[in-house]
């Protein structure tokens, strides 16, 4: 008899994750979770105490990816880099924004954490440079609320993603103006 498959957190997590990518986290369940790894609920319950602890590590896990697509953004502009990257990353799984995002949380991720993800690119980007801590801020907080708009839209069908080039260009079109504005009002 083959020895039994010992499943860790991390698979458990994975499982969880797969669940959310394809049918959202309100179907993440001991049963959808334990058929995602193709295991009892065993497992499950025993890497998370609780379906909230395990929905709470989801949610965390996937704050963790979009501040790491966030970081990793590249390009001319450090704001619209990060806001490509986030509007990127919500066309790319859309279920992942509605998880973090859309829907309420018992514990709620650290949404600081994402604004400060925009605004700490700002104080290594030369266009930024001027402004001060709080001023950076200002200006993240601005422009998230321009990417939220555009991920709402990307997230509900109303904006179907073409291409990166189309993405890139919507991000720009928007979040360009509002930055170019503060920045004149804080000269």
């Amino acid at each position: 008899m083959p020895p039994k498959t010992r499943y860790t957190r991390d698979d458990v997590l994975e499982a969880a994750l797969q669940v959310v990518r394809s049918d959202g986290l309100r179907a993440v369940s001991a049963r959808s979770v334990a058929k995602a790894l193709k295991a009892s609920t065993a497992p499950v319950s025993t890497a998370f105490a609780s379906m909230q602890l395990l929905v709470e590590a989801v949610v965390e896990q996937l704050l963790a990816r979009l501040l790491m697509a966030v970081e990793e953004a590249g390009g001319p502009d450090a704001l619209r880099a990060a806001a490509f990257a986030f509007a990127r990353f919500t066309a790319d799984q859309p279920n992942f924004y509605e998880a973090l995002f859309l829907l309420p949380h018992p514990s709620p991720p650290d949404w600081v954490r994402v604004r400060r993800s925009f605004a700490e690119r700002l104080d290594r980007s030369e266009r930024f440079g001027g402004l001060s801590a709080r001023q950076r801020d200002a200006l993240a907080w601005r422009a998230s609320v321009v990417t939220h708009g555009i991920c709402i839209e990307i997230w509900s069908g109303r904006w179907e993603r073409t291409s990166d080039e189309a993405l890139r260009r919507l991000v720009d079109q928007l979040v360009e103006p509002i930055t170019a504005a503060y920045l004149r009002d804080a000269g």
